[in-house]
């Protein structure tokens, strides 16, 4: 999608809000397929959690919003990914493109992502394994 500063591309992870009453990993199924097409039918393991603060920059933190944004490790299959399941109007025609990113194109890549640290974050989990515990993200 475009960057909202007007300042190139940034590469998001598919996700969304969580309706009244549904659980994470609920929503996580429900996002996943409608952003890809793919159905999560493995049990998730939440990796990192990343805390994000936007908004209008005021002195007195008016007009800012915290969003809590749960990132989940799911395995899967090379598949095409599709967006023709998105039921969300405003989301139409916004994504750009998908992508299978390896890790070296992570690294070498000056294109921006959310979690910026996206990038480092694969590597780690490809060369290390998942986290033993639940990490929190910045920014």
């Amino acid at each position: 999608m475009d960057r909202p500063d007007g300042a190139g591309s940034l590469w998001l992870l598919p996700g969304g809000g969580i309706e009244p009453d549904e659980k994470n990993v609920d929503a996580l199924r429900r996002e996943v397929w409608e952003e890809t097409g793919f159905t999560v039918s493995c049990t998730p393991r939440l990796l990192w959690r990343r805390i994000h603060t936007f908004g209008r920059n005021l002195t007195d933190g008016r007009g800012l919003t915290k969003q809590y944004e749960d990132i989940y490790l799911v395995l899967a299959d090379r598949f095409e990914p599709t967006a023709g399941n998105n039921p969300e109007p405003s989301e139409v025609g916004i994504f750009h493109e998908f992508r299978w990113w390896s890790v070296a194109e992570l690294q070498a890549t000056s294109d921006l992502f959310a979690p910026r640290a996206l990038p480092s974050l694969v590597a780690g989990l490809i060369a290390n394994g998942p986290p033993p515990q639940l990490a929190v993200l910045g920014e």
